[in-house]
């Protein structure tokens, strides 16, 4: 019956069904199977469980956070971000890929979405960068890539999701993200220096003083966003979902009172948009969870467990194989499943065997950000596709030396722990 629920699941995902209700159906169909049974499960069970899993206000953040990213879209915000980045490193070789990079490291502070982050700086800077001479799919190539950062750097709608499936602090998630986002963001601005300098892409002019002085001060508002809801988390003034409606209406108030981009009569649209787009992912969340109870309920943790340990009980082996597991996951699912479905499992066996749960979900958000850059589910690359206009396929091969290095760093963050637990740890204390 696991291997039907599935079997029935990818099925119906690859004969063109939504991941939400292709986990729905195959659930449903597990249910209809099973009455016939002499441990019949009722129908009224699917609505019940699916209700209960959006249930949490943790999750409530997402929304929120999803809201705060399209407020600083519309609000001028990203456009501001843009030039102060071009003013910082559009001088560099591959000046307006670096900006790129740069912008998204900034991003990620606010929305702590690797789409929400894609979609802002690709329809900006993706235009530029090809009247600039870049090829359209280098341009979405490194969009695509430098949103990865989005999930990572605090805050982080992945966070959110995991610290409440799995129980682990968002606060110290938040901070176990923040060097390897950084990391993440520097090794990608050096990998673009060396694909620029072998292409002979263009670099900005060096911006002058009063250029750099004038795009800060444009910029200034924008970037205290992330230390206000960092802040205010991780000084107990609020808790994750309190601060990402800190989020919103900081976003809202520089978009409408002081940039005054965003107009009151866009609001009304801009928040049927949103509802829309959070209502499909809480849907998601919703399937997953149903699905997740099922395969609970057919003991897929106690075999998943027994097949891991038969490998090893070394808390480096099993990493390594939480990772393989995890990066295979993300080539065929959506992220908001692969949580809902593995956090429950990998997370408790993990900690058995030492590895902190901090360092785990870090890890394991950053496999599922690789994912969405991967063929044939990745929504990144979807997401760039649409934007560049250029195929899928292209975009996926100009990504993969930003994958390579990408699992280059996940690998680095696996086996030194200290650089996700050094920050927590020092903030605050050893749990």
């Amino acid at each position: 019956m696991l291997t039907m629920l599935f079997v029935a699941m990818l099925v119906l995902m690859l004969l063109g069904m939504d991941i939400a209700f292709s986990m729905g159906m195959a659930c449903l169909l597990y249910l209809v199977i099973t009455a016939a049974g002499p441990f019949p499960i009722p129908l009224t069970v699917l609505p019940q469980k699916m209700v209960n899993g959006v249930d949490s206000f943790p999750l409530l953040a997402v929304p929120l956070f999803m809201l705060a990213g399209e407020l600083m879209n519309r609000g001028g915000i990203t456009q501001r971000l843009v030039r102060f980045a071009t003013s910082m490193v559009g001088h560099l070789r591959g000046g307006l890929a670096q900006v790129v990079v740069v912008v998204n490291m900034i991003m990620a502070g606010m929305s702590g979405s690797a789409i929400a982050d894609a979609a802002a700086t690709g329809a900006v800077l993706i235009p530029s960068m090809v009247r600039t001479g870049y090829q359209p799919r280098f341009a979405a190539a490194v969009v695509g890539a430098a949103s990865s950062c989005g999930p990572i750097i605090p805050p982080s709608i992945p966070f959110v999701i995991i610290g409440a499936i799995a129980e682990v602090s968002v606060g110290r998630l938040f901070l176990g993200g923040a060097i390897p986002g950084i990391f993440m963001g520097l090794s990608m601005m050096g990998l673009v220096y060396v694909i620029a300098r072998r292409e002979g892409f263009p670099r900005e002019p060096r911006a002058s003083w009063h250029t750099l002085m004038t795009s800060t001060r444009d910029a200034i508002l924008a970037l205290l966003m992330p230390i206000i809801v960092i802040g205010g988390i991780l000084s107990g003034a609020t808790t994750p979902t309190e601060a990402a409606v800190l989020a919103v209406w900081y976003a809202f108030i520089l978009g409408a009172g002081v940039y005054r981009e965003l107009r009151l009569r866009d609001v009304p649209g801009l928040l049927t948009d949103m509802a829309m787009g959070s209502g499909a992912v809480m849907v998601t969340v919703a399937a997953a969870t149903i699905f997740g109870w099922l395969a609970t309920a057919e003991r897929m943790g106690p075999r998943l467990i027994a097949a891991m340990t038969a490998v090893s009980t070394s808390p480096l082996v099993l990493l390594f194989l939480v990772n393989v597991i995890l990066l295979i996951m993300g080539c065929l699912m959506e992220p908001i499943p692969i949580m809902v479905l593995l956090a429950p499992i990998l997370f408790p066996i993990m900690r058995k065997v030492g590895v902190d749960p901090v360092h785990l979900g870090v890890v394991f958000t950053l496999n599922i950000t690789i994912g969405m850059l991967t063929p044939p589910v990745g929504l990144t690359l979807f997401l760039m596709s649409a934007i560049a206009r250029v195929p899928v396929m292209a975009i996926a091969r100009a990504c993969l030396p930003f994958i390579l290095l990408l699992i280059g760093v996940l690998l680095v963050i696996t086996y030194v722990p200290q650089m996700v637990l050094w920050l927590p740890n020092l903030v605050m204390g050893r749990p």
